[in-house]
């Protein structure tokens, strides 16, 4: 029995090992070691004046402490999850139910992994403290006693230090997530089931058919009740389909336009274009500041608002403007007496 509790933990000493080399190696191909080379040959090179040595020593000083090396690996590790999520969020695709189930995701995995994360960055951070010969050993920090508490239970290492700043900081990131995503997440609740086109059209499940009801409750100054009994009758219409099956809501809605005109099934068509227009998130927004600072220079200081917001409008939307032809439109406008014309 002894025996095989030393092997499993001999075990358990090797793959934590093992996690903490692969963790020093993925820090080492961050050029942090280059980094500090770099530091080191600036604050030993003469040739530099005194303020720029003094600076790259402070810097490579602080570079070198039990704290900035144990939350280095610490938030490469939560930024890249967060990245992944982001960049998946900016893609124009994306709608909202998908965003929501990936941060519902991200905000599930940070807080299953809360130990393991905590655990592995203090774990990597003291061996490359012994590594680099960085002094982590410090006087405990004093904390005011609790009732019945005595005063040298009040102090905090440096590894308990680090532990609960690690620790704060997800429960920050959890409470972040909760607060800045909420609407997101009553948006899914309310328009996600749109989204589901096989159970909106084709289940046999009646549960989507219910948050017609819903829906219909909560923007009744848009829709009104026959929003139920339109998508029954576009069950019907798309069962006789048999050579054609909806697979998104973009087709089930050039599905319902093809039908007929605004009579038919008005109702479903404005849910759905409500639910078409919701934007993921404010990248679009941010871009076109982006563009505006590009575009809006010292050297264009003159121009108006009408010319701008044009040129905007060209620069954002690229992929269309590149495939535009301009040939013939400046040589009817080259081939005018007047100066300006309308295009």
């Amino acid at each position: 029995m002894e025996r095989n509790i030393a092997g499993n933990r001999g075990l358990i000493d090797a793959e934590l090992q093992s996690q903490i080399e692969k963790e020093k190696q993925r820090w080492r191909n961050n050029h942090l070691e280059e980094i500090l080379q770099v530091l080191q040959d600036m604050r030993d090179d003469e040739d530099e004046n005194t303020e720029s040595r003094s600076d790259a020593g402070q810097l490579r000083n602080h570079l070198l402490t039990y704290g900035f090396l144990t939350l280095l690996g610490f938030w490469n590790k939560i930024l890249i999850q967060i990245d992944r999520v982001q960049k998946r969020l900016q893609d124009p695709s994306m709608n909202f139910h998908d965003a929501a189930v990936d941060l519902k995701a991200l905000q599930d995995r940070l807080d299953g992994e809360r130990e393991v994360l905590v655990s592995e960055a203090l774990n990597v951070g003291l061996r490359l403290c012994q590594e680099w010969d960085v002094d982590f050993e410090r006087h405990p920090r004093r904390k005011k006693p609790m009732p019945g508490e005595k005063s040298r239970d009040a102090g905090l290492t440096a590894r308990e230090e680090m532990e609960r700043v690690m620790k704060g900081t997800l429960d920050r990131l959890n409470k972040e997530l909760d607060q800045r995503f909420t609407r997101l997440h009553d948006t899914d609740a309310k328009f996600g089931f749109l989204l589901d086109i096989e159970g909106l059209c084709y289940s046999a499940d009646r549960e989507n058919l219910k948050n017609c009801e819903n829906f219909c409750q909560m923007y009744s100054t848009d829709v009104d009740v026959e929003l139920y009994d339109a998508n029954l009758d576009c069950r019907m219409l798309l069962a006789a389909q048999t050579d054609m099956r909806v697979a998104g809501p973009e087709q089930l809605l050039k599905f319902i336009v093809q039908y007929g005109d605004d009579a038919a099934f008005p109702n479903f068509r404005i849910a759905i274009q409500i639910m078409l227009t919701i934007a993921v998130s404010v990248a679009s927004c941010e871009r076109s500041f982006s563009k505006l600072k590009l575009i809006l220079s010292s050297l264009r200081a003159s121009m108006g608002q009408g010319r701008l917001c044009d040129l905007a409008l060209l620069s954002i939307e690229r992929e269309e403007t590149d495939q535009t032809n301009f040939d013939g439109i400046i040589d009817q406008f080259a081939s005018m007496k007047a100066r300006r014309a309308k295009l």
